[in-house]
């Protein structure tokens, strides 16, 4: 028997528990085999973040759920944490993350695109104010900001300053 991805995922959903919750679902089924990745959002972490306990917690709970399908099912399971840096879903990770940094792609004037830190302010309609990031300057309380259109950001990550 194969088992889709929408079965795994039906399961994961089943086992996790606020404030876990699933950020991604890759399942490889290969012949009699099959690897099941599963990324977690901690949804009141700050940046999001599962802890390595989270994540052990998680798949050993997987991991006995997956086992009662029978010996027949030979799998892989890889639980880790969305990240500090991760992906951000647009545009409903704008408002969640609002305050934090984060590495955006943006169109230039020329139309070509650059990556740019900047600081996610409020989400108003269907736009987002952003203040350009920069470690020379990141102390000055009155750096300037600029409203975008979120359908004009590519796509961004999660930026952490170390």
């Amino acid at each position: 028997m194969v088992y889709t991805e929408e079965n795994i995922r039906e399961l994961i959903l089943r086992v996790l528990a606020p404030p876990l919750a699933l950020f991604s679902l890759q399942v490889q089924n290969r012949k009699n085999h099959a690897l099941i990745e599963i990324e977690l959002d901690h949804l009141t972490d700050k940046t999001g973040s599962a802890s390595l306990e989270d994540c052990e917690t998680v798949s050993r709970r997987l991991k006995e759920e997956l086992d009662q399908w029978g010996e027949e099912f030979d799998f892989t399971l890889q639980v880790s944490s969305a990240g500090a840096e991760r992906v951000l879903r647009l545009p409903e990770d704008l408002i969640r993350f609002q305050g934090l940094l984060a590495k955006l792609e943006v169109p230039l004037e020329s139309g070509k695109w650059d990556k740019r830190v900047y600081r996610l302010g409020p989400v108003s309609g269907d736009s987002v104010e952003l203040t350009l990031y920069d470690r020379k300057t990141r102390h000055k309380k009155n750096q300037k900001s600029v409203s975008m259109p979120i359908a004009e950001i590519r796509k961004g990550n999660l930026y952490l300053e170390i």
